[in-house]
């Protein structure tokens, strides 16, 4: 394991090390066992979807404690992510309905008046010709839309500095990197601290956010149930006022709010999460793949139309056109093929054996990782898995390129599977709308000098690369791209193909 681990980048993100092990011994087969003592708690990896199934989707078993370690202190104990039974149901009960597509798509005006201003900044380091972070500016872009959809309240995090997202940020700076595997990094005495300070503040004002809302809505109940784009905290207050009990209150219910504060956290956290890297990722992805590009630009070509000063006007007034954006969608599931955000930690249990093949394989006392990264990528299951291929995602069943049920699990499968993911893909499919025929955007690694440094303080340089790929993934409060994706940007002098 040593031995491997010293041919990787050390900053790496842990839940790569799987797939690269199963390259190292091939004859390991799709479910082993690691014991990582004293870094980390016993695993049973999983890299089979038939086995991941069976832990997800047919038992689902419970979420392990190490998501309540890593979560819990950002964004709270009342969480979608950590809760489990009775209450776990009832919260995400009360929230699916307004993460559902009928919903979400409605949203997409909101959406794209962000996108504007993430445009602006795009053209401003167009005109400064420099090298900026590409996952710090769509962070900040998703940290809007998340406001103006979750809560309809703008948070200017692309143009301003507000204590919110100050909070949000110092939060998320503070949660254990890699090397947070080190006892003496990973419990370090000042973090709990921050922890209370950021989680006090931003309590505070999503709080008064909600209470804000609360007092409009109320004032305005003819008028918001008239609305077709509704923010998702409203429809959620909606859904746990139904029984009609809190009508003549004329304040939000305690428990309602305590909740809802935690998922906003979580909402904020998730989008900071999987949306911001994806993007960034996209544009790597494409910048790399001339071919890809070319496709996805004429495919917004046909279904917005020529005139590009015109596409934020069209797509706002016809938001159900981005279901036409076919291989645009096929870009969106291929990157996050290739980067995935998350694997899932689960719980065995005693007397619960995953089957594959006639072995069984005993779960109680470890943590069961489905190894997402390593499924991904895995020669057994896709053809070519190391190439940027969107064509097999809009090939039919039986074509070798067709993925095999079960190997994508960017946002999980079965009941504990990602709430936010259709407004993931709706703001991602925005972004390329509004920016692609534009711009072009490229990573540039190879422009950094040998001065420039990895997340854990080696030189990044062309030997620190990934099966070829120097934008690995690591370990910064999720998986994110090294260095935060160095980028340079060009406005783009003809829009012909």
């Amino acid at each position: 394991m040593a031995e491997l681990v010293s041919t990787l980048p050390p900053d790496l993100h842990p839940h790569c090390i799987p797939h690269f092990i199963r390259k190292k011994y091939p004859g390991l087969g799709p479910v082993f066992y690691l014991d990582n003592w004293p870094a980390s708690y016993p695993i049973c990896a999983v890299v089979d979807p038939d086995v991941a199934y069976q832990a997800t989707q047919q038992n689902s078993l419970p979420k392990h404690r190490i998501n309540k370690e890593y979560i819990e202190p950002f964004v709270g104990k009342y969480n979608m992510l950590t809760l489990e039974g009775r209450l776990w149901k009832q919260w995400r009960s009360i929230f699916n309905p307004s993460f559902a597509s009928g919903n979400v798509i409605n949203l997409v005006p909101k959406i794209v008046e962000d996108c504007l201003t993430f445009c602006n900044t795009l053209s401003m380091h167009a005109e400064k010709s420099d090298i900026f972070s590409l996952e710090e500016e769509a962070t900040k872009l998703t940290i809007d839309v998340i406001g103006r959809v979750v809560i309809d309240t703008l948070l200017h995090a692309q143009t301003s500095q507000s204590e919110l997202v100050s909070a949000f940020r110092s939060q998320v700076r503070w949660i254990p990197d890699a090397d947070g595997l080190n006892p003496f990094k990973k419990y370090n005495p000042v973090r709990p601290f921050v922890y209370w300070y950021n989680t006090r503040k931003m309590n505070s004002i999503l709080g008064k956010v909600l209470d804000d809302r609360f007092a409009s809505r109320t004032a305005n109940e003819d008028l918001q149930s008239s609305r077709s784009s509704r923010s998702i905290i409203d429809l959620a207050l909606d859904n746990y006022m139904n029984d009609g009990s809190q009508r003549s209150s004329d304040k939000i219910d305690p428990t309602f709010k305590e909740f809802a504060v935690d998922q906003i956290k979580l909402f904020l956290f998730a989008g900071h999460d999987t949306t911001s890297s994806t993007t960034s990722y996209m544009y790597h992805l494409l910048s790399k793949n001339p071919g890809a590009l070319h496709t996805v630009r004429k495919e917004l070509d046909d279904v917005l139309g020529l005139d590009i000063t015109q596409g934020p006007r069209i797509l706002a007034e016809n938001p159900h056109l981005l279901n036409k954006l076919h291989y645009s969608n096929a870009v969106i599931k291929e990157t996050l093929r290739f980067y995935p955000p998350v694997s899932s930690a689960r719980t065995g249990k005693p007397g619960f054996f995953l089957e594959l093949d006639g072995v069984k394989y005993p779960t109680e006392g470890f943590l069961v990782l489905i190894c997402t990264h390593a499924l991904q990528r895995g020669a057994d299951y896709w053809e070519d898995p190391i190439k940027f291929i969107p064509e097999r995602w809009l090939v039919k069943e039986g074509d070798p390129l067709a993925p095999v049920k079960g190997t994508w699990r960017a946002f999980e499968h079965g009941p504990r599977n990602c709430i936010g993911q259709e407004l993931a893909m709706i703001e991602i499919k925005v972004i390329m709308a509004l920016t692609l025929r534009s711009f072009d955007v490229s990573s540039v690694y190879e422009e950094l000098d040998n001065s420039a440094k990895t997340g854990n303080g080696s030189k990044l340089t062309s030997t620190n690369s990934v099966e070829g790929d120097m934008a690995y993934q690591v370990l910064l409060g999720s998986a994110k791209p090294v260095k935060g994706m160095p980028a340079r940007v060009k406005k783009r002098i003809s829009t012909a193909h």
